[in-house]
């Protein structure tokens, strides 16, 4: 049974709430559909599950577990996903459509149009990717625990730049059942161009897997050409190996600094390797400042609506000729995905550029703000004591009874008092500072009447001592 008798009909027809209105593409392991939801403002992409795959319980598990991590990543460089489930077996993820072009179709049609991504903005757009990284790879969960997302599959196809200029990642969270039905199903070929030496080992991964990906993507944005092609086995032992050829060597005007963020990235050993997303972004960030030329989401807007407006109507695919011409660049190769997220070429009368995306949040803990006092609400003054006090008491006092307090008695043994009852009037907060001797209990005497009591028992003693001294 061929692929198109596979797919559900677009036409009347539904997965859950999700009206299809076009199909797209079919990317490895997924359909991809226009939709529409009466709970989304305006369409989105559905990305369903091939029926031929749905039967492998492990990967849908994968797909819906990992997809659901993914809905929680909310940032502007990710692509968002809104929804995740299943209806009748169809198993589907839908997400944010994007008004732009891959990384693949950009460096194509670059090529085609004769001016290829300028290096700053290429920075600048890696810069982006790893502000995304950032967030995902730090994410938590709601008890502080972190959720250690790792993308597993961060390509040019996966990066899609919008028409504004903001780079997001796409398929986080899903990547990984894409990877298992790879190895379940051999009749899709593997891709191992930009996978980490120890994810090809078959090694536990952690966020540095992700940042040599991202290595092979700057190197390639910057060089102007693949960094790993051949066939698979090839590829394996040229990235196991660290075969890897000097940008200088291949751009002799690449700025020694970029080259050597370019080669810390790639780094076989991952301890030598950046050890987070957000160590890479500040030293590209750091470089740009230093270049001095202008990266921002503008520039990156104007030069994406200059190329894709050299031909109206252009889809980013080149033809075989142009494919022919950019052999060393970026030409089109089996396994290769182009992602259908992105909308058609918007008008070009206007250049509408996005917001500029959050700054990470600081990793170091630091102190809270200093949160002010609940003012204390006035009270009347307490009774005075008869004789002060010799320690020192809590600053916050309780309001007296409403009854007078009694005169103190001139016997050695004064007449008890009844406590005073607390007044439910807010009090100001107890000083942290420890007392040097303990809080008097609610139903002691006040410390005037203990002295007192303590001279009278004193001359007890004396009187029976004498008395005792007389008799003998």
């Amino acid at each position: 049974m061929s692929d198109d008798e596979l797919r559900p009909a677009v036409i009347n027809e539904r997965i859950a709430d999700y009206q299809l209105l076009e199909y797209l593409t079919a990317g490895g392991m997924a359909d991809l559909y226009l939709a529409r939801s009466p709970r989304q403002d305006g369409p989105v992409v559905l990305k369903t599950i091939q029926r031929r795959y749905a039967e492998m319980t492990r990967v849908v598990r994968m797909f819906v577990d990992e997809g659901r991590i993914a809905k929680a990543l909310d940032h502007p460089n990710i692509v968002r996903i809104y929804d995740v489930g299943a209806d009748q077996g169809a198993y589907f993820i839908a997400m944010e459509r994007i008004v732009g072009r891959d990384l693949l179709a950009i460096a194509r049609r670059g090529i085609e149009a004769g001016r290829f991504l300028p290096l700053q903005l290429s920075a600048a757009i890696i810069a982006q990717v790893a502000n995304g990284l950032t967030y995902a790879h730090e994410k938590q969960d709601a008890d502080g625990r972190p959720l250690r997302v790792v993308h597993c599959d961060v390509s040019p196809g996966n990066v899609v730049v919008s028409f504004g200029g903001t780079a997001k990642i796409v398929d986080f969270g899903i990547a990984r059942a894409a990877i298992q039905l790879r190895a379940e199903d051999h009749s899709i070929a593997g891709k191992y161009n930009y996978m980490a030496p120890e994810q090809i080992r078959g090694e536990p991964l952690d966020a540095r897997a992700d940042l040599f990906s991202l290595g092979v993507i700057l190197y390639e944005l910057t060089v102007g050409r693949r960094l790993f092609r051949g066939r698979p086995e090839e590829v394996k032992a040229r990235i196991l190996g660290g075969q890897i050829p000097r940008p200088c060597e291949v751009r002799r005007e690449l700025p020694p600094e970029l080259e050597r963020i370019i080669l810390r990235a790639l780094a076989v050993n991952p301890a030598e390797r950046y050890q987070s997303a957000r160590e890479l972004r500040r030293e590209l960030l750091d470089f740009l400042a230093s270049d001095g030329r202008p990266a921002g989401k503008r520039e990156i807007a104007e030069y994406l609506r200059e190329i894709f407006a050299s031909r109206p109507g252009h889809t980013g695919e080149p033809s075989d000729a142009q494919s022919a011409n950019a052999s060393d660049g970026f030409a089109a190769e089996e396994g290769d995905d182009e992602l259908s997220l992105q909308a058609p070429v918007p008008g070009l009368a206007e250049l509408a550029v996005d917001a500029d995306d959050p700054e990470p949040p600081e990793l170091t803990t630091s102190a809270p703000e200093a949160v002010a006092s609940p003012t204390p609400m006035p009270s009347p003054s307490p009774t005075p004591s008869p004789t002060p006090s010799p320690s020192p008491t809590p600053s916050a006092s309780p309001s007296p009874s409403p009854s007078p307090s009694p005169s103190p008695s001139p016997s050695p043994t004064p007449t008890p008092t009844p406590s005073p009852s607390p007044s439910p009037t807010p009090t100001p907060l107890p000083s942290p500072t420890p007392t040097p001797s303990p809080s008097p209990r609610p139903d002691s005497h006040p410390p005037a009447s203990q002295a007192e009591l303590a001279l009278a028992l004193l001359a007890v003693v004396v009187a029976v001592a004498l008395y005792l001294f007389m008799r003998g």
